[in-house]
């Protein structure tokens, strides 16, 4: 049966979903339309791309999501001494 999925983010949480994933799998469900967002929006491109449940969790428990944190940095430095 061919279903369409909208996929949250949810930052690590994401990893989570690959258990409802592997589910529809399961039951035959393939995917028609996805979209997501964040984190859900990784998930939905690479089932686009046609990963299965599995590789898809392979993929993602090997991620290293240290690469993903974003160094604070200053917009406004003048300001930013000044207020400090």
């Amino acid at each position: 049966m061919l279903v369409d999925a909208v996929i949250e983010g949810g930052g690590i949480k994401a990893i989570g979903l690959v258990g409802a994933i592997f589910e529809a799998e399961k039951r035959g469900y393939q995917w028609n339309r996805l979209a997501g967002t964040s984190a859900g929006s990784m998930i939905a491109a690479m089932l686009a791309a046609g990963y299965t449940a599995s590789e898809l969790k392979d993929e993602l428990m090997n991620l290293d999501y240290k690469k993903f944190i974003q160094k604070k940095e200053s917009k406004s430095p003048f300001l930013e001494q000044h207020l400090t």
